[in-house]
Order: structure tokens, then sequence, then C-alpha cells
């Protein structure tokens, strides 16, 4: 339980004036679905069609918000490793990097499949990561067809935590896929009865969901899995650029996901996420480490939280930096740390990534789990049980004494919190150890997870996913 007080950035009044924009241009200016199955169904529920134009009328949206669960159970393979959206901050990989960058500060492309499973291995290993998979690399040496497959049965082989589901896909039938190896595992009815993954879907700003995208939510939610709704408008560029315009922007988008979702099962959980993003057109950049963009993703976690009362995701954590430097570790902070004093419910990006979202290192996913667990123990807030307020303590102590051997400090001296990965020893210590810099210290760290590391799934099942893999790509060898 969180015992701080959120930030409020965006006033009531105006939280109202953002759904009632959002409400508007739903009605409208309407949203782009471009899949004649999803417009059929929006207008089997109520919305007015013009071509690829869906039109949603205020009741059908509000009849949608209203089905939307404020927190769901997704299932790891190992019971105590499930996670609750909705209940305590939630960690899961990153997503979309698609350089690697080495201790020495090489940067490059083709990463390999062995390179992906390493980096599963770390977020294993990660206390602070609560879930695994994904697609943090784009392994280059697998068919690009079944590289998701591949993906998943990597994060499947050495991890017990929930796995999130790869997104390199192009097609309904790819994500089908997806989830029968879901099925492999948990069995069938399990699945068709449990949350195990979510499918990450992002809208094409402004205001339209491709084929693909509609395609995903129709799939997941037809087969009871979540949908996380990204949408990730760059100010100036894919959306106006005040702040307050790209917030109704990105909000308009994602309650029009949501009606979808909805209209395929309702009751399905839906997570919303902050994934705006601030357009520095001075360098025809985008900087997800901007002030501007931290902002951002305030106002849309306070929307999401506060006014939907809807579990909420952000991209955040983030750094533009090219290195593990300085830079990094403020950018990184800046943006997980107010996030997380939003109480976000779920983040991505946050261990591991550099340069806005193209690069991934092992040492800094290894670092920025020790700043993830440094944002954990603040957000726990301050104990204010009455004996913390330690009065019968202070009595006890004479004038001037010291409180060392005092049975509360005796019974309590390992409570506080300990770093894993910084150096907080004297001078000298640091000087004379092993790894004075943090990344060196990292590296030793990777090393021995991944020396240490091990198949965790039961060797019967992953033949089977091998097995099933292989009929995919004899599928798509013969165009099927």
């Amino acid at each position: 339980m969180n015992l701080f007080q959120r930030p409020k950035f965006i006033s009531d009044q105006d939280m109202q004036r953002i759904h009632e924009a959002s409400l508007y241009l739903l009605e409208n200016k309407g949203i782009v679905f471009k899949s004649p199955k999803a417009l059929a169904l929006l207008k089997e529920h109520g919305a007015r069609v013009d071509g690829e134009i869906a039109y949603l009328p205020q009741a059908l949206v509000e009849d949608c918000l209203a089905k939307v669960p404020s927190s769901f159970r997704v299932e790891a393979v190992n019971p105590d490793r499930s996670v609750t959206v909705g209940g305590d901050l939630i960690i899961h990989p990153a997503g979309g990097e698609v350089f690697i960058k080495d201790v020495e500060d090489n940067r490059r492309g083709e990463v390999t499949l062995q390179e992906f499973a390493d980096l599963q291995k770390i977020y294993q290993a990660c206390d602070n990561v609560n879930m695994c998979g994904y697609q943090p690399l784009s392994p280059e040496d697998v068919p690009k067809k079944t590289r998701g497959l591949w993906c998943l049965y990597e994060s499947m082989l050495y991890t017990d935590k929930p796995w999130l589901a790869p997104m390199d896909y192009s097609s309904g039938a790819d994500k089908s896929r997806e989830l029968d190896m879901y099925e492999i595992v948990f069995g069938k009815e399990f699945v068709n009865s449990h949350h195990v993954t979510w499918s990450i879907v992002c809208p094409e700003s402004p205001m339209v969901y491709s084929r693909f995208s509609c395609e995903s939510i129709m799939e997941f939610a037809g087969r009871n899995q979540p949908i996380t709704l990204v949408s990730a408008p760059m100010s100036g560029i894919t959306a106006p650029i005040h702040i307050l315009g790209i917030i109704v922007q990105a909000n308009t988008e994602t309650l029009a996901g949501l009606c979808l979702a909805q209209c395929v099962r309702p009751g399905i959980p839906v997570l919303p996420s902050a994934s705006l993003t601030y357009g520095n057109l001075k360098l025809a950049t985008w900087e997800c480490s901007s002030p501007d963009t931290a902002l951002m993703l305030a106002g849309a976690v306070q929307m999401y939280k506060e006014f939907y009362h809807l579990p909420a995701r952000a991209q955040t954590g983030v750094t533009s930096s090219k290195c593990v430097d300085y830079q990094a570790g403020y950018e990184t902070m800046q943006s997980l740390l107010l996030t997380a004093l939003m109480d976000v419910d779920v983040t991505s990006q946050s261990a591991g990534s550099l340069e806005n979202l193209l690069t991934i290192s092992f040492e800094k996913t290894v670092i920025d789990n020790e700043v993830i667990g440094r944002v954990r123990r603040i957000i726990q807030g301050i104990d204010t049980r009455k004996d913390a307020f330690s009065v019968d303590i202070i009595m006890e102590t004479g004038h001037g004494k010291d409180f060392l051997m005092h049975d509360s400090t005796l019974d309590h001296l390992r409570d506080g919190w300990q770093a894993e990965i910084s150096d907080w020893n004297r001078y000298d210590q640091w000087r004379n150890s092993p790894y004075p810099d943090i990344e060196k210290r990292a590296n030793a760290q990777v090393r021995d997870i991944l020396g240490n590391a091990r198949q965790l799934l039961e060797p019967s099942v992953a033949k089977a996913l091998e097995k099933y893999i292989a009929h995919a790509e004899g599928d798509n060898r013969n165009g099927k």
C-alpha cells in the first residue's frame, strides 16, 4: 500500500473538460478503423459508420467504460510470480529497441536470438522486474515471420514470471499462433478462463486504428486476454503541440480502442498506456526524456487513474543518453519517479533502455533494477503507526546518549533499504575495489547471472513448443 499523496497536475474541472473534448471528437470527428469486421461490430453496438470512419456516441463510450474492471490478475507458470494490475507497481521489459550496447560502448544491430534469451535471463534475476517476454530486442537470425514465436519460446524457457506477448507480427493470425503457445504451456481451458498475457495495441496517431491493430484487439479480447492501448502521439508532429491538446488526443484514441474491446467481449480488462512524447522540432526528433514528456505522462496517468478509475501503464524510466552516464541516470529517475508518484500501475522501458528507446544495455538493465528498487521504497511512504513515533524510545534514552544498542535498533537494523550495485563504501574501499566504475560492476553482475541461469520449463513442454514453431514455419513456407 502506497502511503504518499499523489501530485495533481490537472484540476478536477479540467479532467472533466478533457473527457468532454474526447466525447466530442469521438462523436463528431470519428476514428478510422481499417477493419470491416471492427466497423460492423461497432455499428452493431450503436456507432455511426461512414466508410472507414466510426463515430462513437457518448452513450456507447460511457457504457463501455463502465464495463472495464479496475484491476486484473495476470497468471505466471509459477503461481507465486503472478501479478495483479491495479495493485503494486509492476515493471515489464523494454520493447522495440533495435540496437544493443556493450560495456565498451560498442553499439550494433543484427541482434541474435541468444542475446534475446540472455536478456530474459537477466529479467528473471532482477527482483524489481515483475514480467518477462515482450520484445526488447528483435533477433535477426530467425525467420521474421516466426520471430515473435521464437522470442516467446526463449522467454518461456528461461523465466517463470508472467510472459508478455511479443509484438512482432503482421496479422491477427500471427497473434493467434502466439496464444496457441500459451495453451501448450497452461492448457486451453486455463487460458480461456484466466489472463496469461496481454496484447500491446498502438493506434496510428492521429485517430487511426490499422487493420492489424483491430485484429489484435479482436483476437486477444475474443480469447479472454486483456488489451493494452498504447497511444503514442508526438507533440507538434502527430498531435497538437500543446500538452493539454496531446493529452486530449491520446485520451480520445484510447477510448476508441477501449470501446472496440468491450464490443468484442464485455468486461475484458483494458490497460490504457501513457506513451505520449515531446516532438523536438529543433532537432527533428522526439524526446522521451524531456520534462514536457514527463508532464504529458503525468497528465494522462491522472486521467486514467483518477477520472476513469482504470489501471494505468506508462512508458517511463527512459533516457535519450547513448551510454550509461550521468545523463542516463537523472533522465531515467526523472520520468520513473514522477509517474510512480502518480501511482501508475505498470511501466515499460524502465529497465535497460537508452537512446530514446532505440538501444538496450544489459548493464543498464541491472543498474535500473536498483533504480526501480529506490523508487519502490520512496512510494511506500512513511510508516505512521503509533509505535513509529518512538516517543517511548526517546524517553528511555539519556540526554546525549546514542540509540545503537537499544532493542528497537537491534530489532530493525536490517529493515532499511540497501544498494546492490551502487557503491556506498569509503573512498579508499571504492578506489581499491575490482570495479570502481558502476557499469563494469554491472557487467560483472550480468556475467554472474548468465553463468548461473538454467532452463526452467519442463523439457517435454519445450519440445512441444519447438514442434509447434516448426509447424508454423512450414505453414509460412507453404503460404498458409
